[in-house]
């Protein structure tokens, strides 16, 4: 099982990561979306901008139904009024919210505490932590590089969205 410290390090090079890939965009390319109803690349942004808080917070305080719903509109709100442009910093501001909270629990509460999942079953903490918080920003990652490539920035390759840097000239 992994320590806080190991899934913080991995939070924070996933954060980087997409910091990185939102670097090499053009204005343009915010209204870009590969299909008739799916998100535009300003609308993914914005998920991302609070998707592992909120996930973070909602294992914290383990509430259902209407209150967990307040708690995730909330960070919708927040997303939808924030300017595009501040972006990277407020996934800096994310991580160290997700970071508060996850150096609160300790090497036994990330074993052994149980939460429920989005659909009712238990899981530990530590294992939901990695499952939806690390794992939801992974995802989202390889989608903001797709849609990148997508509308106009066929030059990034692999390098961008797994080490968040470009290639080294060779």
């Amino acid at each position: 099982m992994h320590t806080s410290q190991q899934i913080l390090a991995a939070i924070a090079e996933e954060i980087k990561i997409i910091k990185h890939l939102y670097s090499k965009m053009t204005p343009e390319q915010l209204t870009f979306s590969p299909g008739e109803k799916m998100r535009t690349t300003e609308e993914l942004l914005r998920y991302l901008s609070y998707v592992s808080i909120s996930i973070a917070e909602w294992h914290r305080a383990q509430i259902q139904g209407d209150d967990a719903k307040g708690l995730f509109q909330k960070h919708v709100e927040a997303a939808k009024a924030m300017d595009i442009k501040t972006f990277p910093d407020v996934m800096d501001e994310q991580y160290k919210q997700v970071a508060a909270i996850l150096n609160a629990y300790s090497t036994d509460d990330l074993q052994n505490k149980t939460v429920k999942t989005f659909t009712g079953t238990d899981i530990t903490l530590g294992a939901a932590t990695v499952k939806t918080v690390l794992t939801y920003l992974a995802t989202y990652r390889m989608q903001l590089f797709l849609y990148i490539k997508q509308s106009g920035q066929p030059e990034l390759d692999t390098y961008n969205c797994w080490l968040g840097m470009d290639r080294p000239p060779q």
